[in-house]
Formats: structure tokens, C-alpha cells, sequence
């Protein structure tokens, strides 16, 4: 089972600015509720998310809107669900459909709001 974590590191890009929260989103997907701090399972250890999901804030409650990881990813990052933008499997380009040209995703409306926003995927 391949795992894919998509994370995003958020933090002001001057001090001159009024001080910022900083941000630190990880969504990870193809990893179940295998991690420690929802109850595990006996092939996987994970104490650096458990000790950082004691730290912030944790959903128990998270759901995927497609079963595969590019169409999901688009649809966290976009709002815009597989259904309305037609991405349904890994090999589709986000770029290539009119309905993703419009739409400002995560990370850009947090660099529109004066973030520096890192991700990987």
C-alpha cells in the first residue's frame, strides 16, 4: 500500500507585517487510522504524528472524497469535489480543467494572505 502525505508549512513572509499563526497542515491518505493517536495497528509506529497530533489539532471524524489520492488531494485543496471537476483518477493534470482555472486552492489563498506556503505530495 503506497502512502502519500501532503504537507503544507504556513508562516509570514515579513516581520513587518502584524504576527501570524503560523500553519502546519499534513493530510495523509492511504494511511487508515493506522497511526498511534487513533488507535494504531501492530505494523505501524508513528510517535512524531502522535506527539504532533498532542500538540494541535486532530480530526477523528476525517473522510476522503475519492479512493484515489490525486482526485482526493484536488478536491482538499480546491473544495471542488471529483463529481463537478471531473478528476477521478491519479494521472489527470489539475491544471488541464476549466472548472480548476477559476479556483484559488489552500495554499494560494494563504499566499494571497501574505503566507509563505511549502507543499509536498
Amino acid at each position: 500500500m503506497a502512502t502519500t502525505c501532503v504537507a503544507c508549512w504556513m508562516s509570514t513572509v515579513t516581520a513587518a507585517e502584524p504576527r501570524k499563526p503560523n500553519v502546519l497542515f499534513i493530510a495523509i491518505d492511504d494511511l487508515n487510522d493506522w497511526v498511534g493517536c487513533l488507535g494504531g495497528h501492530p505494523q505501524n509506529r508513528t510517535p512524531t504524528l502522535d506527539r504532533l497530533a498532542g500538540q494541535g489539532v486532530l480530526f477523528t471524524n476525517a473522510h476522503c472524497a475519492a479512493p484515489a489520492c490525486n482526485p482526493s488531494r484536488i478536491a482538499l485543496l480546491s473544495g471542488i469535489l471529483p463529481s463537478t471537476s471531473s478528476y477521478y483518477v491519479n494521472g489527470q493534470n489539475l491544471h488541464k480543467t476549466p472548472i480548476q482555472e477559476g479556483c484559488t486552492r489552500l495554499s494560494q489563498h494563504f499566499r494571497n494572505h501574505g503566507y509563505l506556503a511549502i507543499g509536498s505530495g
